[in-house]
């Protein structure tokens, strides 16, 4: 256990007055804000490009819709390949919810035999389909762009309240997401949901070789920061959306091989104002010389790049954390696994990961770059399934909080 961290409350005041300091220009946007430019007059875009919502699988065949609620039928039906990634626990496990729940599972034999013949990157082992909680509860804009050796790739821009808030409402603060190796932007679609809904304009996008994107081209190094660095400057310049964004208030969120991508990224990318790293493995994955932005590192009890490690991996993490200066954070979710910050289906984690990952991202976001007061209480606030085995910490000008969960009493989502 770590408890070397004095458990003082924060100066609230402090950073109260700073907020009051930096009020007076809260609403005005930044001279490169991008508004009024090529569209002409306020802030240009009149309405919305046409958007969607995230795409699910077509029907199954009609012999496996007939039985798709059956397991024993259902099994004997199924490709091998299907049956045993659906229901053998032991290769990709399972909780206990996600398999007792039959739309759930009829969605995952859909969007598994679909995977067969969709153009899927079968050896990622996750479909692209996302998560029937989540598709129809974003309102996204498909688009492609290109990175600087010409590689296409697939994005996703996530309308702030689903379409619902005008262009005119803007600048809107902008979230930039970056995924696991071997995942989608589908997998992550409830985090693009809790920023949108929160007014944030999120964009998304697959890595060369993911997803909808291409592999990279015999010229192409794959480095992940460098098209961290190529989606936003296509989003700032390029995309249909680029009058509307707030050009000083972006962050940046990523999970596993994102996380290690967001570190690599704070460091070298001016354009940022605030990050947060969920499950970045270790340090000596995420190397990084300096951060002169927040970070937040998220991680979980049980977490490990590819199985869960039960209660070892905050020990492993805690010292990325420990290179960070500046305002920063360290979270640790109790009883998650590395599967904790995304909503694929069938992997298994504790069942209040995603509300925990998404009250403190969005805390995060919400006091880093918008300096919202109601975001203070919600950091500095043990939620009861933090870690009772792992400190989680908060240091925010120059003060120190020390969180620890409720332990194993509390029971409940």
């Amino acid at each position: 256990m770590n408890r070397s961290a004095p458990k003082r409350r924060p100066g609230l005041a402090l950073l109260l007055a700073a907020l009051v300091l930096s009020a007076c220009g809260a609403g005005t946007p930044s001279p490169d804000s991008g508004l009024g430019d090529e569209t002409g007059g306020g802030n240009g875009l009149k309405t919305w490009p046409a958007s969607q919502p995230g795409e699910s699988p077509p029907p199954a065949p009609a012999e496996i819709e007939a039985v798709i609620d059956q397991a024993d039928a259902l099994a004997a039906l199924l490709p091998s390949a299907v049956a045993a990634r659906l229901l053998d626990p032991v290769a990709f496990g399972v909780t206990l919810n996600d398999v007792s729940d039959p739309a759930l599972m009829a969605f995952m034999v859909r969007a598994s035999l679909a995977q067969l013949q969709d153009g899927s990157r079968l050896q990622h082992a996750y479909h692209w389909y996302g998560h029937p909680d989540y598709n129809d509860a974003v309102a996204l804009v498909p688009v492609e762009f290109r990175n600087r050796h010409g590689t296409r790739l697939y994005g996703e821009i996530v309308l702030p309240r689903r379409g619902a808030s005008p262009p005119s409402a803007g600048p809107y603060p902008v979230i930039l997401a970056l995924e696991g190796l071997n995942t989608n932007v589908g997998m992550y679609r409830w985090w693009h949901q809790r920023f949108a809904d929160a007014g944030y304009l999120v964009f998304a996008f697959d890595f060369s070789g993911q997803g909808h994107s291409d592999d990279e081209g015999a010229d192409d190094p794959g480095n992940n920061v460098e098209e961290a660095q190529d989606a936003l400057s296509w989003l700032l310049a390029e995309s249909p959306v680029r009058s509307v964004l707030d050009r000083s208030r972006i962050g940046v969120i990523g999970h596993s091989q994102g996380a290690i991508a967001t570190l690599g990224l704070q460091a070298v990318e001016p354009r940022i104002q605030a990050a947060v790293a969920a499950a970045p493995i270790s340090e000596s994955s995420a190397p990084f010389e300096r951060n002169p932005i927040p970070v937040m590192i998220q991680t979980g009890d049980h977490d490990g790049p590819i199985a869960p490690i039960p209660f070892v991996n905050p020990q492993v993490v805690r010292p990325v954390y420990e290179k960070l200066e500046g305002d920063r954070a360290f979270i640790v979710a109790e009883a998650s696994s590395h599967a904790q910050h995304t909503n694929y289906p069938l992997l298994p984690t504790a069942q209040w990961g995603l509300e925990l990952a998404g009250r403190y991202s969005l805390a995060w976001m919400d006091w880093q770059l918008r300096r919202d007061p109601a975001a203070l209480p919600l950091l500095t606030t043990a939620h009861p399934h933090l870690s009772y085995l792992w400190d989680s910490e908060l240091r925010l000008a120059g003060q120190t909080t020390v969180l620890r969960g409720a332990g194993p009493s509390v029971s409940g989502e």
